[in-house]
């Protein structure tokens, strides 16, 4: 182009001399007549005149022409150099938050010449926007940097107009009011919200340190460019949350599955025990009926045989002998008395009767009195607060229990004492079992409840009545089993 600038002068000068030398030089050679040189001016005119300013005239309708050829050809460049930027932009997407920004930013800085750059994604209580990444800023402006008010300095004005700003000089922009950039040595500005269909993402804010180095020319390219980090930063978010969402789901369908799983194995322990306390059940049933059946045979049937076989001497020495006679009926009618006392002992360790005439704490203090002659251990019932009658259901569950427990103390605990509290609230009723007996650890007891059955069976009464059972004992510090009805509307009735 200087060449052909160079041309525009000196072809036309060139054609002018030449010209009208010729002319003179024809005029010189041939010789003219009198008069005006009519040939010798003519010649001057085109040669020297008009020629060289239609030249002239080409020159410049050339050089006019290559000029806009070459500004076709650069702004041409400069298109295909922007859509690289948009196309290598939008190849580079990610799934990754933290990679789609900061490889954004980069391209932004790359294609735009910019020395410095930030990205600002919404705060976590959505009222302004926080300082996601920066590129050539010192640590010092990122940490006052690092929150954006909607409205603050340039970059502020861009989210509240939702358009992209431009700021030739910083210094004399009166929308800069913030410092922080000029102390950056920073002259020029663009700032780009990122927004998807009307939803503020984030923000673009690139620096240079020269004056008018971001211009309006730039702002479709820029916009360009922002609408397409936008939709990466939007569908990197989105993957995060489904990310989370997936992964918050696995963890509630693995927790999920370990309950369902826990609560699997509950209930086939709890079938299992069931299942052992129905065979114990059964056990205790035989074991009771051949009591029941060996008493009947050694006590009862012998004793009715005697009176059998005395009534039967009473009958045949009737007539010869009265006083023989009534001395045998005296002898079965003492063994029939007997028999009942039997058959009463039978049927009170059955289901006591006294439970249902007098009430809990009296066929309790029956039971302690008969399990002291038979254990040789003493056992005390005490009350406290006014006794009353439950609901005959209750009053038979918990005489289980504490028959059972009692039980426990005969067979494994080595006592010399055991007692039985009663302590009659207003609002609940709390049973206690304490013996001063050898102890023991009751946390592998109840761990395998195959070999404790009667803890089990006291437990599952507990939890049939809705009540809490508590066993606190230790090696050498004997045993305390703790029965505390927390529905009190229940303990009133019967």
């Amino acid at each position: 182009m200087r060449t052909l600038h160079l041309m525009l002068w000196v072809v036309p000068a060139l054609m002018a001399l030449a010209g009208i030398g010729f002319a003179l030089f024809e005029s010189a050679r041939h010789g003219d007549g009198p008069g005006w040189p009519w040939p010798t001016v003519v010649g001057i005119i085109v040669l020297g005149l008009l020629g060289p300013a239609l030249a002239w005239v080409s020159l410049r309708w050339a050089i006019r022409t290559a000029e806009a050829y070459v500004d076709s050809e650069r702004q041409l460049a400069h298109r295909s150099e922007q859509l690289a930027a948009l196309n290598a932009l939008a190849a580079s997407q990610s799934l990754d938050l933290d990679k789609t920004i900061a490889t954004a930013l980069e391209q932004m800085m790359e294609t735009l010449d910019a020395t410095a750059g930030m990205i600002f994604l919404p705060a976590d209580d959505r009222a302004g926007l926080r300082l996601k990444a920066h590129r050539g800023i010192s640590i010092a402006m990122a940490d006052k940097e690092a929150r954006l008010e909607p409205g603050h300095c340039l970059c502020g004005q861009a989210v509240n107009a939702r358009q992209v700003l431009f700021a030739a000089d910083i210094g004399h922009d009166a929308r800069c009011t913030s410092d922080l950039c000029s102390c950056e040595g920073m002259r020029s500005l663009v700032c780009a919200p990122l927004d998807v269909n009307g939803q503020l993402v984030g923000l673009l804010q690139l620096a240079s340190p020269l004056v008018g180095h971001f211009t309006d020319g730039q702002r479709d390219f820029v916009g360009a460019m922002a609408r397409q980090i936008s939709v990466s930063i939007e569908n990197a978010r989105l993957h995060d949350a489904v990310r989370a969402f997936n992964v918050d789901l696995e963890r509630k369908v693995n927790q999920r599955t370990r309950e369902l799983e826990s609560a699997r194995w509950a209930l086939a322990e709890k079938a299992r025990q069931l299942q052992r306390l129905l065979s114990e059940s059964y056990r205790i049933q035989e074991d009771t009926q051949a009591r029941i059946a060996h008493d009947m045979h050694d006590g009862v049937t012998q004793v009715i045989i005697g009176a059998l076989y005395e009534t039967e001497a009473a009958r045949q020495a009737l007539s010869d002998d009265p006083d023989r006679a009534a001395e045998s009926l005296m002898r079965a009618q003492r063994l029939l008395t007997e028999v009942e006392v039997e058959i009463r002992h039978v049927i009170y360790d059955l289901h006591p009767p006294i439970l249902d005439a007098m009430g809990l704490v009296v066929a309790l203090k029956r039971f302690a009195a008969t399990f002291t002659a038979a254990f040789n251990i003493a056992c005390e019932i005490h009350v406290v607060g006014r006794s009353r009658r439950l609901p005959k259901g209750i009053e038979i569950a918990v005489f289980r229990i504490i028959q059972a427990a009692l039980h426990n103390v005969a067979t494994h605990a080595q006592a010399g004492r055991a007692q039985v509290g009663f302590d009659f609230g207003a609002d609940w009723l709390q049973v206690r079992v304490e013996d001063d007996g050898i102890g023991f650890d009751p946390a592998p007891a109840l761990m395998a409840p195959g070999e404790h059955l009667g803890l089990i069976g006291m437990k599952e009464r507990a939890e049939g009545l809705g009540a809490e059972l508590i066993v606190d004992s230790a090696l050498g510090e004997g045993t305390r089993i703790e029965l505390r009805l927390p529905s009190p509307a229940g303990l009133n009735g019967g």
